[in-house]
């Protein structure tokens, strides 16, 4: 895969992670309102985005392996563990500090969802938050089910990868599908508990996301031929739920979740085989944003939640606050990324190697121990 490519995968990432900010930013409000149904929308769909990319990225690092050893799988762990749960243990524990101190309350005009984080934390929202058990997860941060998800998917996904690198698409699309109807299935019996259903449920984006990284190439002569036609129908599938909840339409949230992954989709198909649009994704803003793309998603609401609660009392707009806190939550986002998710990384790389000479050291040993015993 060539490297320009990966340029707009961190570009899409980027643009998703600050959909997400501006449908918390939206959803903050009570009520229903014309700009509330249009932006509140895309966070849903950017987080499907998220784990298709997932699917691409996650195969583009193991594709060097011919096969899956027990060296390249820990290999693989621990550099997710580092990726995710290091940056996501400490910004959790801060949160959590922050929302003790500042003991904030109930806000009338604002949303329950808004409401709901920050206000009386205890110990048990950060023990259940730490041990990611999928429980209380809108608490302290509420962004933090998809990374639990993303940090449990880790555990199988090399394994998914492997077995399925050599099928064919209608195997995926199949494996994919069995993984919809059991997540569906589990949601409808337990609903949201431990967010086994959920986790089941959206390791059918990331099965898509190996398909796309696997069929692009083989796909070129077909997209480049209906480019029009994929990008529009991409689009709508992508942003359906604007539409619906423009026209208060109820909508089944497992059906738009597949709609908005057939969407989305296309629209990767359609990065890959538009120079012209990566040309535009490979622009200096969209690379930044890329580049702190996590540390966006994982901070945004720890800033702008406790920015209103701290500025309420003298009673400025809450639409000024709000957008006081945006340049406020890529500062804080750029600051993360430096402090917290980049020396996690390169924490992770070190232990890694480590880790790895040790157990290629002690194999040997016990390879040398076998030989003088025969």
């Amino acid at each position: 895969m060539e490297k320009r490519r990966v340029y707009f995968l961190d570009s899409l990432r980027g643009l998703a992670a600050t959909s997400v900010v501006i449908t918390h930013l939206a959803g903050s409000f009570a009520g229903e309102s014309f700009s509330k149904d249009i932006l509140q929308s895309f966070g849903r769909s950017a987080v499907i985005l998220f784990f298709i990319l997932s699917g691409i990225v996650l195969s583009m690092s193991l594709q060097k392996n011919k096969k899956l050893t027990w060296t390249n799988y820990i290999s693989f762990l621990i550099k997710r563990f580092f990726r995710i749960y290091l940056p996501f243990l400490v910004i959790v524990i801060c949160s959590f500090i922050l929302f003790i101190v500042m003991q904030p309350h109930f806000i009338v005009g604002l949303s329950d969802w808004f409401n709901a984080v920050g206000t009386n934390v205890s110990t048990v929202d950060l023990k259940e938050n730490l041990l990611m058990t999928g429980n209380r997860v809108e608490r302290v941060d509420p962004v933090i089910w998809s990374l639990i998800i993303e940090m449990r998917v880790s555990f199988i996904f090399p394994i998914l990868y492997f077995i399925l690198r050599k099928k064919s698409w209608r195997t995926l699309l199949m494996w994919a599908s069995i993984a919809f109807i059991v997540g569906a299935g589990i949601l409808y019996l337990i609903g949201q508990k431990f967010l086994i259903g959920q986790t089941v449920f959206h390791i059918g984006f990331f099965i898509p996301g190996i398909g796309v990284f696997l069929y692009q190439s083989k796909l070129k002569a077909f997209v480049l031929k209906t480019k029009a036609q994929i990008l529009t129908i991409s689009l709508f599938l992508y942003f359906h739920i604007m539409l619906l909840n423009i026209m208060r339409l109820e909508n089944i949230q497992v059906v738009s979740d597949i709609f908005i992954g057939i969407g989305t989709i296309g629209i990767l198909l359609f990065c890959y085989h538009s120079s012209q649009l990566q040309q535009e994704l490979h622009k200096s803003l969209y690379q930044k944003l890329g580049k702190y793309s996590f540390s966006i998603y994982l901070v945004h609401c720890v800033v702008f939640i406790p920015l209103i609660h701290l500025l309420y009392p003298y009673s400025l707009d809450f639409i000024m606050i709000e957008a006081i806190s945006i340049p406020l939550i890529y500062i804080f986002a750029v600051l993360a990324y430096k402090s917290i998710e980049r020396p996690s990384q390169l924490l992770g790389n070190v232990t890694c190697n480590k880790i790895i000479a040790s157990m290629v050291t002690t194999s040997n040993l016990m390879k040398r121990s076998k030989k003088i015993e025969k």
